[in-house]
């Protein structure tokens, strides 16, 4: 009888262990790919910036995602003859895609949050890397409501 107990308690013991290395290894590689994750946006805007600068371009960094209507809207605008042919001569563009507000967030923490009130978002950044402005107060979350005019008024006060 005390035999039994002390396998069965060894045994739990055993899985407990087991389990807890399972956990621990699963949450180190999900960190693991965060991190990663973030190197690899933050070297992406190293680069951007880099190419700005070489060619005394501001560097426009666009935060949205794929479901978001408002974000489809703006980079609909900014097809647009007139726009693109704006954004071309005078602009680079790094879009980043912030997933479900769970991607790429090591970028828009360095840029001072700027989707904290909503998607398109964009940070402008001078050839040097100073920060122009940043659409923080959600000024393109409603981008599917706004006018080609409204967009290049705000294009070219940049």
């Amino acid at each position: 009888m005390a035999e039994d107990f002390f396998r069965t308690v060894f045994m739990e013991r055993k899985f407990h262990v087991l389990f807890t290395l399972l956990f621990f290894g699963s949450s180190f590689l999900s960190l693991s790919h965060c991190s990663k994750q973030s190197d690899i946006i933050l070297s992406q805007y190293e680069e951007s910036l880099a190419i700005a600068k070489d060619s005394n371009r501001k560097l426009i960094v666009v935060f949205g995602a794929d479901w978001c209507p408002d974000c489809r809207a703006l980079e609909g605008i900014f097809r647009e003859p007139e726009p693109k042919a704006l954004l071309t001569e005078n602009f680079l563009i790094l879009k980043v895609d912030v997933g479900r507000f769970d991607k790429n967030l090591s970028l828009n923490e360095k840029l001072g949050n700027p989707i904290e009130n909503g998607i398109p978002a964009l940070v402008v950044i001078d050839p040097t890397g100073k920060i122009l402005t940043s659409t923080k107060g959600g000024e393109f979350s409603n981008a599917s409501k706004m006018t080609k005019e409204q967009v290049l008024e705000y294009l070219y006060r940049l």
